[in-house]
């Protein structure tokens, strides 16, 4: 264990439940970016060669090369940039469900001002359904957007399915990573994902202000980026620029780099410790967390079947605010989110703080 948790010195000061909220700060970390500030005093920050190195470990995590990710300053900013690239217009649709963070909402429905199409697919027990989606694709159908794990439910999302779906009907699949990616073994390639949109500060263990897109090569000539900024750019013009053929293009100005050398060594981390390793510590927690607020009469809102499981939990009790004051108030750090309280699991936590949430709970509930 000392590996998994000796980076992460918060563990000696509470119990930290609530890194789908934002990660705990690691000792690798502060001291990248540190050693950047150090540079920066030396006039020697070389911030470009940083963005991309940080664009080649999230490569690597999520089984892309390197030159299909663009630098982004956060999820949100990588998914509005994939929706006004496909170039949808008035007559097409696309598709998007009830269980999405707004960042994976808004930028879709923004596209109705073109006269394109919003189909909303709602869940159900949680869970968005592949027939249902199904049932809101057609021929007209420009993209599927959807988390991989969704914010509040914690359900996982098979993303291959989806991919083939859309792809039969000749659209793409946009996907939210950001409650999955760094804590689950994510290949693109694999799942035929086109878009991969996902942040630095929650289990990537980086600070905010670093994000990444991916774009799949074989549709980056497609896209027409309607923002363009320097960064896209091959050929400078006053007349047509001519833009990059890498997701380069997708990018626009200046990144902060600070963000992006801290948010590189949080990826690294995981990359040194292993994410099949990771994944497994993650999903052993919190299916260790699910049985047991099952066991103790929890009502949980995140579904039962494992496969769909994450490291996000989410559940209520018979006294669901009051629960969380008091949790907050003995050294717990987790969430009070709109589906509940929302526990998510590092994997520097430990059974026996799991263990320790599910018995002051047991008591709560009692009371």
């Amino acid at each position: 264990m000392n590996d998994l948790r000796d980076p992460f010195p918060v563990t000696g000061e509470c119990i930290f439940l609530d890194i789908a909220n934002h990660s705990p700060p690691s000792t690798p970390v502060k001291a990248a970016i540190r050693a950047y500030l150090d540079d920066w005093d030396r006039q020697a920050r070389h911030g470009d060669r940083r963005v991309e190195q940080a664009n080649e470990s999230f490569a690597r995590l999520i089984g892309a090369e390197p030159h299909e990710i663009a630098c982004m300053p956060n999820t949100s900013r990588g998914l509005a940039t994939a929706a006004n690239s496909i170039g949808a217009g008035r007559g097409d649709n696309v598709v998007v469900n009830d269980l999405e963070n707004w960042a994976n909402v808004y930028p879709w429905t923004g596209l109705r001002r073109r006269g394109v199409e919003v189909r909303i697919v709602k869940g159900r027990g949680g869970v968005i359904h592949l027939a249902d989606v199904e049932a809101a694709v057609d021929d007209r159908t420009r993209v599927v957007s959807i988390s991989q794990v969704q914010w509040l439910t914690g359900a996982r999302q098979d993303l291959r399915p989806l991919a083939e779906l859309v792809h039969g009907h000749g659209g793409c699949l946009v996907v939210d990573g950001i409650q999955a990616a760094g804590a689950l073994m994510i290949d693109v390639k694999r799942d035929q994902v086109d878009f991969y949109a996902c942040g630095s500060y929650k289990w990537l263990l980086g600070p905010s202000g670093a994000g990444f897109l991916y774009a799949r090569e074989g549709i980056l000539g497609e896209l027409e980026p309607r923002e363009v900024g320097y960064r896209a750019v091959e050929e400078h013009s006053l007349d047509e620029p001519t833009l990059k053929g890498t997701a380069q293009r997708l990018e626009f100005g200046e990144p902060s780099y600070l963000s992006f050398v801290g948010t590189k060594a949080g990826i690294d981390l995981i990359l040194r410790l292993d994410p099949k390793r990771v994944e497994k510590k993650i999903l052993g927690l919190s299916g260790r967390l699910h049985d047991g607020l099952s066991r103790i009469g929890a009502r949980l809102v995140t579904p039962g079947d494992s496969s769909l499981r994450s490291g996000v939990v989410s559940f209520t009790t018979n006294a669901t605010e009051e629960h969380f004051k008091v949790l907050t108030e003995a050294g717990f750090v987790v969430s009070l989110r709109p589906a509940g309280l929302r526990v998510s699991t590092g994997f520097y936590n430990t059974l026996e703080e799991v263990d320790l949430l599910l018995d002051r709970l047991e008591g709560l509930m009692k009371c």
